[in-house]
């Protein structure tokens, strides 16, 4: 669903180049299941790319609290980035910017134009559960 659409997004950024394995690094910093339990999880999605010294962050989650735990935990610095790439305009992409511009004011930041929202989430994505995937992957 979207957060494959997220990841999708983030191999294209990384695709072009012939030694992105080498040279690319994508930390994620917000996401709602994974297996690191110091990392707090919710709803939404944040992820650092680190492509031939350009630093981007993609997203920045659900929650401007959760999102500076993380970092810390993880040890990045979100005060030295090129820029900021907002996926859509939803809250659980969007939240964590309320940190991010306290920390690093000036950086710059892209987001679509408009978005139309076409009501809430339908009831089939909840009612779509992969019972073969492991607890940790599950969002519900």
């Amino acid at each position: 669903m979207l957060r494959s659409w997220c990841v999708a997004v983030l191999l294209a950024v990384v695709a072009w180049s012939d030694t992105a394995a080498q040279a690319t690094r994508i930390t994620i910093l917000f996401d709602a299941f994974g297996k690191q339990s110091d990392l707090k999880k919710d709803w939404g999605y944040a992820a650092l790319v680190e492509h031939h010294g350009q630093r981007i962050l993609f997203d920045t989650g659900n929650d401007s609290e959760l999102l500076r735990h993380n970092v810390e935990v993880l040890g990045v610095d979100l005060r030295n980035l090129d820029l900021v790439v907002i996926s859509h305009r939803h809250g659980d992409h969007t939240d964590g910017l309320r940190y991010l511009l306290s920390i690093n004011p000036h950086v710059r930041v892209f987001a679509p134009d408009d978005e139309y929202f076409g009501g809430p989430t339908p009831r089939i994505f909840f009612d779509n559960a992969v019972d073969s995937l492991p607890p940790h992957m599950r969002y519900f």
